[in-house]
């Protein structure tokens, strides 16, 4: 199972996917190309609560992803 974490003004929103179904997969990837897009960085969450790595394209593999929006100055 993946899961897609995507932060924004109003906390966060859970996406999960299983691995196993193609169009979940495919769902998630769109996902992930919309929000990177958008200027979300993508990080791999580590399981054992560690550094996450910063993502450039998808991975399915990835068990949690998180998205941050693009910090805006004022």
């Amino acid at each position: 199972m993946g899961v897609h974490i995507v932060m924004d003004r109003s906390g966060d929103t859970r996406h999960e996917f299983d691995i196993a179904d193609a169009r979940a997969v495919a769902l998630a990837e769109r996902r992930f190309k919309e929000l990177t897009g958008k200027g979300f960085r993508a990080v791999a969450l580590a399981k054992d609560g560690g550094s996450g790595r910063l993502m450039g394209r998808f991975d399915p593999q990835v068990e949690e992803t998180l998205f941050i929006p693009q910090l805006q100055g004022g």
